[in-house]
């Protein structure tokens, strides 16, 4: 679908499908089945498509019009809808990595901690995990944080456990959040803590509903000690690290939606025009009509969040508050239009042959990570009745 792109974003678009259909898809079925771990592929995927340059950073592929900084948001935007299209459970694994750890050390670390971990994780040569949520303080991750950070003798020792943690079973740098106790006063802060560090260890991969192809598991943090040099509390003091990271995990979260819904709605427009009952194309029936008119309408409409602001046709501000927004209506969509996807096709969608199963088992997640819809709405109320402008 062409959603107003300009001839060089559509280039870029068409190169990174090709190479994930031809080249990822054929995996996904191993991925998912846990017989390989999305790495491998996604360096590999990062290498060919040249999305790494030398410093580090997320390359534009084809440094052209439009301007450069607009590509470089249109480029993570269109991989994360591509990926999410063929493999949503890669997706996640490589943005945890590229857009959660390393993006959390670079905005709150110094230079040599950019250095040091930053640049190893986006040029995906270290794997990185980044761990806020707790088994007894998911939505209230702050509030009722457990893992306690204590200064003693030039270290400072964690303990504690996350859970739901993606790339944790096989991570080498870890993003943790800790209330640091010092000097009489509480704050939360986040640590660099390494594989190889005494105390840290962490739990099987998990068995989940959807997203298999992303490892999933619990870190333990036990009398774990690190240098003092891993705090990630540069000269530049920001309180709102944990909410701008989340702010732009939604961001994430967002395209990998759209590409669920967007898959799911072409399989399930293709069968309705090839699959026959009667003797007449199921798509000619008015009630197939108007589950396809509804799923169009919440792909049109979800368009405006994932891409308005790369095509130069924003209606949005960026803030803490449209990042909800963005995902609140998105995720729902990509569950809607996912589970009228299964409808269309009947008991062919009920089986894993046609894919759109799974397009719906990894949109149900999407509802619950990076803040429940609960948590949106109330995101998304607070930011309105103290922030936004009439």
């Amino acid at each position: 679908m062409d959603y107003g792109l300009t001839e060089t974003q559509r280039m870029i678009r068409q190169t990174i499908r090709e190479y994930l259909t031809r080249v990822i898809e054929p995996l996904v079925p191993d991925m998912e089945a846990g017989k390989l771990l999305p790495y491998g592929p996604t360096r590999e995927m990062m290498g060919v498509l040249g999305l790494i340059d030398s410093n580090g950073e997320l390359a534009t592929l084809i440094a052209e019009s439009p301007p450069e900084e607009q590509l470089k948001r249109f480029v993570p935007r269109v991989l994360g809808v591509e990926m999410g299209r063929v493999c949503g459970g890669m997706s996640l694994a490589y943005g945890t990595t590229t857009a959660l750890a390393a993006p959390a050390i670079r905005r709150k670390g110094s230079l040599d901690q950019k250095k040091r971990w930053a640049d190893p994780l986006s040029r995906l040569e270290k794997i990185g995990s980044w761990c806020l949520t707790e088994p007894q303080a998911g939505s209230a991750a702050l509030r009722d944080m457990k893992t306690l950070a204590i200064h003693h003798n030039g270290h400072y020792v964690l303990n504690g456990s996350k859970t739901f943690i993606t790339n944790a079973p096989f991570a080498d740098i870890f993003v943790v959040y800790a209330k640091l106790r010092q000097n009489g006063a509480e704050s939360v802060e986040a640590f660099i803590v390494e594989r190889q560090d005494s105390g840290i260890s962490t739990g099987p991969p998990m068995k989940k509903m959807g997203f298999r192809s992303s490892p999933t598991g619990e870190v333990f943090l036990d009398d774990c000690r690190i240098p003092e040099d891993r705090i990630l509390t540069s000269e530049y003091r920001d309180r709102d690290h944990v909410r701008k990271s989340l702010a732009g995990e939604r961001v994430g979260l967002q395209t990998v939606s759209y590409g669920l819904m967007e898959r799911a709605f072409e399989i399930a427009l293709k069968y309705a025009r090839d699959r026959k009952q009667g003797g007449r194309p199921i798509g000619d029936y008015q009630l197939i009509q108007r589950r396809l008119a509804r799923m169009y309408a919440a792909l049109v409409n979800s368009r405006s969040f994932v891409f308005g602001d790369v095509i130069g046709k924003s209606i949005l501000a960026a803030t803490p508050g449209n990042a909800s927004l963005g995902k609140l209506y998105v995720a729902e969509m990509a569950s809607y239009v996912t589970t009228e996807a299964i409808h269309i096709l009947g008991g062919n969608g009920y089986m894993e042959e046609y894919i759109v199963e799974r397009l719906a088992r990894d949109a149900k997640l999407i509802e619950l990570g990076g803040g429940t819809t609960e948590i949106q709405e109330t995101t998304i109320g607070r930011w309105l009745v103290q922030e936004y402008e009439l």
